[in-house]
């Protein structure tokens, strides 16, 4: 296993069935969110978009030419909220390993990547999220150094 920078011509499928499988886990976390193959077409280029606004790129974890999972790293994000003043941080929107690649530490290295590459940026703060129940996602962050900025919570009124 190798990490390398996103190639459009030989990463794009595999990020594509990665990316399909990633919102499909989020939605049996929040039924509410799409099926990931009705948002993979928009989504890609929506990602893809936001690297070049953000100085990000994405990372591909490659197993002998297939990608058994990828992170997307931001470097330069400005907050919207007024309440966090004109902070500049960055931000990992997404990290995904495929399935039969779990528990093989993948997901530490991409992640050790994206933290190095950040680092090399001179980013000062870097976020990353998780579902609340996504209890692997949020150890590996834990076990990194991530802490917790804020939680959100929500109640569904009927």
């Amino acid at each position: 296993m190798h990490i390398c920078d996103f190639n459009i011509r030989n990463h794009l499928e595999g990020v594509r069935k990665c990316f399909v499988e990633l919102q499909d886990f989020e939605r049996s976390l929040d039924p509410r969110m799409p099926p990931g193959a009705e948002i993979v077409d928009t989504y890609i280029p929506y990602m893809l978009n936001r690297c070049k606004k953000c100085d990000g790129k994405i990372l591909v974890a490659n197993v002998d030419g297939e990608v058994a999972g990828f992170i997307t790293i931001l470097t330069k994000v400005k907050s919207d909220d007024i309440e966090e003043g004109d902070i500049e941080y960055g931000l990992i929107p997404n990290l995904f390993v495929a399935k039969r690649f779990r528990n093989q530490g993948f997901g530490k290295k991409l992640l050790d990547a994206a933290v190095s590459f950040a680092m090399d940026q001179k980013v000062k703060w870097l976020r990353i999220g998780a579902f609340a129940d996504n209890k692997v996602a949020n150890r590996l962050y834990e076990s990194m150094g991530f802490k917790l900025l804020f939680l959100e919570r929500e109640k569904e009124l009927r």
